[in-house]
């Protein structure tokens, strides 16, 4: 192997670890021959040995002199000899411009897309079986987001910390205008017409239920005025 590539294996050996068993990464070595230039190879996925063959790809890319532009290429299809299909890119090693070696990733992507027919045809299958179509659905006035609570409490308390925006309302000492503008946005989504939110507002913002009874009927009175 030429010396100029001695640093590439121990890469080659890292990212085969972080790729896993389904990424093959192979060394070519074009300085000595097209005829045995593989002269590394981790993860074995196509049946091939050190001293293989260049691929037809690389005798593609040494005619076109595409390396003189890229740096690589990615994402082409590949098969083996046995007839598996893979997905390889080449990442082009150079010295002053001229090709001595590449650096191969060929990736095995047959459990994937394996997958992805499967999930495809189940997709058609439940289309079919629900009578659904591509058509979409017809749309709401308003943006909402819908969340499903367990109790009332839940919801009364959720609604609080939103409007609040989270704060620590025994610590934070909010001004009447920011309790007035809590009050207007709860009282315009009709969280006052369930059970016991006056009681659980007033609790929240540590004042009788009474106060909070006069802030929604100065809410009211802005809305009459509107």
């Amino acid at each position: 192997m030429d010396a100029r590539l001695n640093p590439y294996p121990p890469l080659i050996d890292f990212f085969a670890k972080v790729m896993g068993k389904e990424t093959e990464i192979v060394l070519q070595d074009f300085t000595e021959g097209l005829d045995h230039s593989l002269v590394y190879i981790k993860n074995n996925l196509s049946g091939r040995q050190v001293g293989a063959p260049a691929t037809d790809l690389i005798l593609e890319i040494l005619q076109s002199k595409v390396y003189l532009e890229e740096d690589y290429v990615v994402n082409y299809r590949t098969r083996t000899a046995a007839g598996k299909e893979m997905y390889s890119s080449s990442y082009f090693i150079k010295d002053e411009g001229q090709l001595i070696g590449a650096i191969c990733v060929n990736v095995d992507k047959t459990k994937l897309l394996a997958l992805k027919n499967l999930f495809e045809s189940t997709l058609i299958s439940l289309k079919e079986s629900l009578q659904l179509t591509d058509e979409p659905a017809e749309q709401i006035s308003f943006s909402a987001i819908e969340n499903f609570y367990e109790t009332a409490d839940q919801l009364i308390e959720d609604i609080i910390i939103r409007e609040t925006q989270g704060k620590d309302l025994t610590k934070h000492r909010m001004t009447r205008t920011e309790k007035i503008a809590i009050v207007r946005s709860l009282y315009k989504k009709g969280f006052f017409d369930f059970k016991d939110s006056v009681s659980k507002t007033a609790e929240a913002f540590r004042m009788s239920e009474v106060s909070i009874y006069k802030y929604i009927q100065q809410v009211k009175q802005e809305e009459s005025q509107e």
